[in-house]
């Protein structure tokens, strides 16, 4: 708990400085039009921190077990050596970007969306809206991305590797910072790049689904920005905001679709248009 707290506080520090750096004195009225979404966003990242990450360690574990004894690691680590230290690292951040790509596009599809549409509520977007995520999207981030690097062979460390990249690097790129990157846009995800897709009602927001590397979005004909995003952020989602209905609403909405499927198939059987 006090772990969670100490990353936190740094985290906090990291960003207030960069927001003052970029913002200057509109840095303090940003902060408090967002104090009513960090407020859930904290409360969100306690409740994973107590009760949602060792859930999540014991099912990395499964995982990555079930990856070695059912024989699914179709890369052998050795090759891996062959690349050195940088390279394995590289290619660990590269290859789980790609993989992240794909897993987060299934996340914009009906069968996911009402879990990750938590994420997506944060009208107001900072660093920690990185931590505003339902726990079944967390469990299903962790199973798909350490089964596909598991099976790549990947050494223990170079896992590791990825995942604290993408986490400090998700956390800048959720910051509210106008920030393009310029000509580097093409290589890497900017905050802007990122703010388009949770844009609420536009193009944008079915788009831009790679953490660290826009060249998968640009491969896939998913890239999108036009430019600076001022585009209303949030989602059109019927749900409470706060913690709670934010945790209640998967569970809300899954029936709500099933039944609405139940009922389009029947009215198509029974010839009612």
């Amino acid at each position: 708990m006090w772990d969670a707290v100490l990353v936190l506080l740094l985290a906090a520090v990291a960003f207030c400085f960069l927001a003052v750096l970029v913002k200057g004195k509109e840095a303090l009225a940003a902060g408090l039009r967002a104090a009513k979404e960090i407020r859930v966003n904290l409360s969100l990242y306690f409740f994973d921190a107590v009760c949602v990450a060792p859930i999540i360690a014991l099912l990395v574990a499964v995982v990555q077990r079930t990856v070695r004894e059912f024989g699914l690691i179709v890369v052998s680590p050795e090759r891996w050596e062959s690349v050195g230290t940088w390279g394995i690292a590289f290619g660990a951040v590269f290859i789980g970007d790609f993989f992240s790509y794909w897993r987060h596009r299934l996340e914009h599809t009906r069968l996911l969306w009402p879990s990750h549409a938590i994420h997506h509520s944060d009208t107001q977007m900072t660093f920690l809206t990185l931590w505003r995520f339902h726990p079944i999207n967390r469990a299903t981030t962790a199973i798909i991305d350490i089964a596909c690097l598991s099976a790549m062979g990947f050494p223990q460390w170079s896992i590791t590797v990825v995942f604290a990249v993408r986490h400090y690097y998700g956390q800048f790129i959720h910051a509210d910072v106008p920030w393009t990157y310029g000509p580097l846009k093409y290589l890497f995800v900017s905050p802007v790049m990122h703010r388009w897709h949770h844009a609420r009602d536009v193009v944008g927001s079915g788009s831009n689904f790679a953490t660290v590397f826009s060249v998968f979005d640009q491969a896939f004909g998913t890239y999108h920005m036009p430019g600076l995003c001022t585009e209303p952020l949030g989602v059109r989602d019927q749900m409470g905001q706060g913690s709670i209905g934010q945790l209640i609403y998967p569970f809300v909405a899954w029936p709500k679709r099933i039944f609405r499927r139940s009922r389009s198939d029947d009215r198509q059987q029974s010839g009612v248009t």
